[in-house]
């Protein structure tokens, strides 16, 4: 039996993908390590520092289906260094006028978080281009749904009419400060690290930076100003921006969720293929959506480790080192899934306007108390037409009867407005404010991109 749901062959898919798990699984961690111990081989020796023949040995060796994974895992059981048992096995791989450069100047720590920024940038991508993925499918429902009119909800109580684009819209605006966050962050997360020992590039002398330059170079990283063990809040800040990207898939999560309780039945997830109940046949759960909610849950329980991943001591600190060993993987399995099982709970949702209408109507109109009382607040001032409104819907409830039709009787309203300026006021349409504009505000800065245009109208 697996360990944990990450591993299990009927689970792993409602906590990860398999891209994300290509990325994050031993054998691709190992490579990346390999990786960097032979680009700075083969930088080493641009720069005549070790011989060139032997960073070509040393290249052509650094395979991971090359080398004995059970014994290097018995090895790290034994010293406790994971980088250590990868240098002896790729030493044994060699002839010994090359196996006496691998590793050359560098500490295990130069190579592992060297290569998480490759592992890094490899997830970086997938979740930009999920990310994309989820907001075509937000852009396509806020046009296709720009003017339905459904009620706007506060603290759990019907407030004002809006619509389920504008709703939409609000989702979508949020993830593309996501992923304007994530763009920013780019250049300052994906920064290798190769500082020696302690950062200072002791080992290496005066040649130290050139190595380092070209290392990077040849990684297609960024270079810090200071190639520091200690400096964990590049990759922090990475994570932690997917703990609040991971917030927002879960809000809207929630929010679907809700508005698919049977009370309500404003939305629901796509069918197809589903049982929801072994028990009840005509159910119908929205499992998609608690999905979504409980990733978010998941992930943002690891924000904890996230910060403490910066939180280091003097030049080196085994624990911020085994820190990165758990949550990394898990993040970007959790944002991975989250993003999936989103973008096909969005791309697959079933919108009923008549049942949002319908609920708007079980209200009575109270929806529309505001512009009943900006109406009369002109001639009564505000704060007599807000009492007025209140007793008028107070009396509402009382009597049994729609709050539009106490609003159409009560002689101090008759005798303050007009009935067309009556019917206006009770309009819900009327009560959408800029609603629809900002909608497309919305929309025209997600299609700013070239061709997001045509794509997002030829699918509504």
């Amino acid at each position: 039996m697996p360990a944990t749901a990450f591993d299990s062959f009927y689970l792993r898919d409602r906590y990860g993908t398999r891209e994300m798990r290509t990325i994050w699984d031993d054998r691709a961690t190992i490579q990346r390590w390999l990786d960097v111990e032979a680009a700075l081989a083969l930088s080493e020796a641009e720069l005549r520092l070790i011989p060139r023949s032997a960073a070509r040995a040393i290249s052509r060796a650094a395979r991971v289906e090359r080398l004995d994974l059970p014994a290097m895992r018995r090895a790290f059981d034994r010293t406790w260094n994971p980088v250590v048992p990868l240098v002896d096995a790729l030493r044994a791989r060699l002839p010994a006028a090359a196996a006496r450069y691998v590793h050359w100047g560098a500490t295990s720590r130069n190579i592992i978080d060297t290569a998480l920024a490759l592992q890094i940038r490899a997830s970086h991508d997938v979740v930009s281009r999920e990310l994309e993925r989820v907001g075509d499918a937000l852009a396509r429902l806020a046009l296709r749904h720009r003017d339905t009119l459904m009620a706007g909800r506060t603290h759990g109580q019907q407030a004002l009419p809006v619509t389920f684009g504008w709703k939409c819209a609000v989702w979508l605006d949020e993830l593309m400060r996501h992923r304007e966050r994530l763009a920013a962050s780019r250049a300052r997360v994906l920064t290798g690290q190769f500082g020696g020992a302690v950062g200072t590039l002791a080992a290496l002398g005066r040649s130290g930076p050139r190595v380092e330059r070209r290392l990077m170079r040849r990684l297609g990283l960024g270079l810090p100003r200071l190639p520091v063990k200690t400096a964990g809040d590049r990759f922090a800040e990475f994570f932690l921006l997917l703990a609040m990207l991971s917030a927002t898939l879960g809000k809207i999560g929630q929010n679907l969720y809700n508005l698919q309780l049977g009370e309500l039945d404003e939305v629901a997830e796509s069918a197809r293929g589903k049982v929801g109940s072994s028990a009840m046949p005509h159910k119908l759960n929205p499992v998609a959506s608690g999905s979504v909610v409980l990733l978010g849950r998941l992930l943002r329980g690891r924000a904890t480790l996230m910060l403490d991943y910066v939180h280091a001591e003097g030049e080196d600190d085994h624990r911020q080192g085994e820190t990165a060993w758990a949550f990394p993987q898990e993040v970007c399995l959790l944002i991975g899934a989250q993003l999936a099982i989103s973008r096909k709970l969005l791309a697959g949702l079933v919108v009923k306007p008549r049942n949002m209408l319908r609920n708007l109507e079980r209200a009575g109109g109270v929806v529309v108390s505001e512009a009943v009382m900006m109406a009369l607040a002109p001639r009564l001032g505000r704060d007599r037409a807000h009492e007025l409104v209140l007793q008028l819907h107070r009396e509402s409830l009382k009597r049994g009867v729609p709050f539009r039709d106490a609003v159409r009787r009560h002689p101090a309203v008759r005798a303050q407005l007009s009935p067309r300026r009556i019917e206006d006021a009770l309009d819900y349409r009327r009560s959408l404010g800029l609603a629809g504009g900002f909608v497309d505000r919305v929309l025209r800065d997600w299609r700013r991109r070239a061709g997001r245009a045509r794509r997002v109208r030829s699918s509504a």
